[in-house]
């Protein structure tokens, strides 16, 4: 039996070999990683070494108990996972049996899919349209209403748009099954999804450390539902997939508020330079409520890729075959990164 695979790209070190270049000149525009390095995590780091002889606390406590305090919830309204992605693969799980329905809006995340292969899901895909890809609220809507689990990804990935809440309250209202909400990039959009949790119990909302808090080496998400989809997460969620020393880390982070926030407007305004000097080029550029950009190419959008990779800069591609095949996602980086990507785009389409 197989299944879908998640396609990454080559390691940072693979692509300075081939290109002939030292690993630190290598840019990853592709992994919506953040730009900032966590140089405040050094003495946490050399603190907690000395005691990774030992399995982590496989319930948690610490991690439920720092996501309720920064969201307003209940400790019993938070489950952790390693990153997002192991969470939607525990979501299908608890929710999705062999045979039933999941809905999701394509181009999406590539992991929703794999989760429904996983269990044997019957996967109902709705396409949004091109030029812009707007979230298919209707279609949604009505595939939802015999959907054990509908995959939102809400801002979207890999597009950066968001539909409105008042089609993510329909697309809610309209199914008994369970709606998997993935915030990845919630604190980039302005996201509270909080209150909606309280509001509709069949609402799970997946965030991840990853983003925002530039944590992605760690490894940590959450989830925040009613206690009941909790539970049901809990059930099929590995005693002590996050290890010791990313729950201290994950801790660490939700105590820095500020310093998050710091680094969302850093990014935020980074993205808006971004974008202007790209549509200057001229390439057109979808609206974002994220940490990226998707950029329509043409044609030569996998050559261009390939070229730009020779130079240690690692775009986004989609496969030929999709919908997305003329399309190059960046992520917003430094300023530096960015005028390095700037220049060699000015010269190979120029």
């Amino acid at each position: 039996m197989s299944f879908p695979k998640y396609q990454w790209q080559p390691t940072s070190e693979e692509i300075a070999r081939a290109a002939g270049l030292d690993p630190d000149q290598v840019e990853r525009f592709d992994h919506n990683t953040s730009p900032f390095p966590t140089d405040w995590a050094a003495d946490l780091v050399m603190q907690r070494s000395v005691t990774l002889n030992e399995y982590p606390a496989a319930s948690y406590v610490s991690l439920r108990q720092a996501v309720a305090t920064n969201t307003g919830l209940d400790p019993g309204q938070v489950v952790p996972g390693a990153g997002a992605d192991e969470l939607i693969l525990l979501a299908a799980r608890a929710f999705l049996a062999p045979g039933q329905n999941a809905v999701l809006a394509e181009p999406t995340y590539p992991m929703y899919k794999i989760a429904t292969a996983q269990v044997g899901g019957r996967l109902v895909s709705i396409e949004a349209q091109p030029p812009d890809f707007d979230f298919p609220a209707d279609e949604i809507i009505a595939a939802a209403r015999d959907a054990e689990v509908t995959w939102l990804c809400v801002p979207s990935n890999p597009i950066g748009n968001r539909p409105t809440d008042d089609e993510v309250a329909a697309v809610i209202a309209a199914t008994d099954g369970v709606v998997v909400l993935d915030a990845a990039y919630a604190e980039f959009a302005g996201d509270d999804w909080a209150r909606w949790v309280d509001r509709y119990h069949n609402l799970l909302v997946l965030h991840t450390m990853s983003k925002a808090y530039g944590l992605a080496g760690a490894r940590v998400g959450y989830g925040v539902g009613h206690p009941d989809l909790i539970a049901a997460i809990d059930g099929v969620r590995p005693p002590g997939s996050i290890s010791s020393l990313s729950v201290d880390l994950a801790v660490a982070g939700f105590g820095a508020q500020d310093r998050m926030r710091s680094v969302v407007a850093s990014i935020t305004e980074e993205r808006t330079r971004l974008a202007g000097y790209l549509r200057d080029l001229p390439l057109r550029v979808l609206a974002s409520s994220t940490n990226f950009l998707l950029c329509e190419v043409g044609p030569q959008a996998r050559s261009l890729a390939d070229e730009l990779m020779k130079e240690g800069l690692v775009t986004r591609t989609f496969p030929e075959d999709g919908p997305l095949a003329s399309y190059l996602r960046f992520t917003v980086r430094s300023p530096l990164a960015h005028d390095r990507l700037l220049s060699a785009l000015q010269r190979r389409l120029s």
